[in-house]
């Protein structure tokens, strides 16, 4: 299988960005899957932080309870820094959960049949 791995900024303009703190500068975006629902922000900054510079960091919540739905997203300026990043921490574990860390990928839209 292939894959491309864009900059964010090469792919905002086929994801509508909700908000400000949305990512909307280049750098390459990283899926962070399996968080524990009490996962702050500042947890996912620590944990990147030691691979090079984080530009971004967002755990999407429930928008009832505000824990974490169990992935959020880390954006980092240089692509050989996120790839270390990936490589290191795909499989790791925090607390008691097996970190699945990967480059952001585009899901290609489902075709409807009319």
């Amino acid at each position: 299988a292939t894959a491309s791995y864009l900059p964010a900024a090469a792919t905002a303009s086929a994801t509508t960005l909700t908000s400000s703190t949305d990512i909307a500068s280049v750098g390459w975006c990283i899926f962070v899957y399996n968080l524990a629902p009490e996962i702050e922000e500042n947890m996912l900054w620590q944990l990147f932080g030691p691979f090079g510079a984080v530009q971004n960091v967002k755990i999407i919540r429930d928008f009832q309870t505000q824990k974490c739905k169990g992935f959020g997203f880390v954006t980092m300026t240089n692509y050989d820094e996120a790839l270390m990043a990936i490589n290191s921490l795909n499989g790791f574990t925090l607390g008691n959960r097996v970190l699945q860390v990967s480059f952001k990928t585009n899901k290609p839209m489902p075709i409807r049949a009319f």
